[in-house]
């Protein structure tokens, strides 16, 4: 279990990335972490991260693999 003052160690692109898209929602890296983990909007927080992701895979090798060359093209080929 983290503590509630834990360093998570993440790579540059990443973090910027975080930080821009709690930015965009008007909110700190560390409040947009807490309102995705404790659930600060009224909903269940997620306890157990593990658990939460494994029910969520959960069917998901019965799905057909991605070819090699999948990329983010293809989910916007339908876009400009």
């Amino acid at each position: 279990m983290v503590s509630r003052n834990s360093i998570i160690e993440v790579d540059p692109l990443t973090a910027q990335a975080l930080a821009d898209h709690a930015a965009g929602l008007g909110l700190s890296v560390p409040e947009f972490l807490r309102r995705q983990f404790v659930g600060a909007d009224d909903s269940t927080p997620i306890v157990d991260v593990d658990a939460w992701l494994d029910e969520l895979s959960e069917g998901s090798e019965r799905l057909p693999p991605l070819p090699t060359d999948f990329s983010t093209k293809d989910i916007y080929a339908d876009h400009d």
